[in-house]
């Protein structure tokens, strides 16, 4: 069985450098066997409804701007197969959820292609892309996270979000904002002790819409979370970067020795 991950992939120009970050999510990624597929949602994909991406995408979105030239001219092999998408689908079909592919959907955002970029050198196995469906309560999105506990076998689960994400209050110089140590300290510990009700409280925190003017950064954890089977995870990175960005990963059902 292969693991769930969430990744706080931070700003696309981590690929460039050679960051503590970037570093700790390689060293992770070289501990893991490789699987046939991924299967990941990015914060940087949201819709309506579930969307699965187009069988046929490949290539890389530079959905960003202010930024390095190199940034820009970046590439990287990545592409989608079709018979998986459609044993996906009709897995997901079968266990009664709504879903359909975005054939307008034809490239990879940041969110994907910079994090498996600092994973991977070169990848060589499918990527499976879905939406996250702004429409799901946060039930929906930890009950579709189990849904995708079947494709375990086979397929890495990659959400790609950010644990903190307030970007009009970063600061290149200063100390930790309080506020986003307490909610990081907040969400590491309800993740490594397995609580759940923690979990589906978060939202109610004070601090939620100080961390997360929008909260597409932080649902991809909700689909991660119910994808585990333990739900107890581990923490493979703790960085707060800008004052107020959190950098923390997430692994569940990593294997023991």
């Amino acid at each position: 069985m292969n693991p769930s991950l969430f990744i706080s992939h931070g700003a696309p120009n981590m690929i460039l450098g050679n960051s503590f970050t970037k570093k700790n999510i390689k060293t992770f990624a070289n501990t893991l066997e490789k699987p046939k597929y991924i299967i990941v949602v990015s914060a940087h994909w949201t819709t309506k409804d579930l969307k699965i991406i187009n069988y046929e995408t490949k290539g890389l979105m530079y959905d960003f701007y202010g930024f390095e030239d190199e940034l820009y001219n970046y590439k990287y092999e990545i592409n989608s197969q079709k018979n998986i998408s459609l044993e996906i689908l009709k897995e997901l079909e079968k266990q009664d959820i709504n879903i359909e592919v975005d054939t307008n959907r034809n490239t990879y955002d940041h969110g994907v292609w910079s994090t498996l970029a600092m994973m991977y050198e070169e990848l060589h196995i499918p990527v499976i892309q879905l939406s996250i469906p702004l429409n799901y309560s946060i039930e929906q999105l930890t009950n579709l996270g189990e849904k995708l506990q079947v494709f375990k076998k086979d397929a890495l689960i990659i959400g790609s979000g950010g644990l903190t994400h307030n970007l009009s209050d970063m600061s290149v110089l200063g100390e930790v904002k309080k506020y986003a140590k307490d909610f990081n300290d907040f969400v590491v510990e309800a993740m490594k002790s397995g609580n759940k009700q923690k979990l589906l409280e978060i939202k109610n925190l004070n601090t939620f819409y100080q961390n997360h003017p929008s909260p597409e950064h932080f649902l991809p954890l909700y689909i991660i979370y119910g994808s585990a089977i333990n739900k107890k995870a581990k923490s493979f990175n703790h960085e707060i970067t800008y004052t107020n960005l959190s950098m923390e990963c997430f692994a569940f059902d990593m294997k023991t020795v």
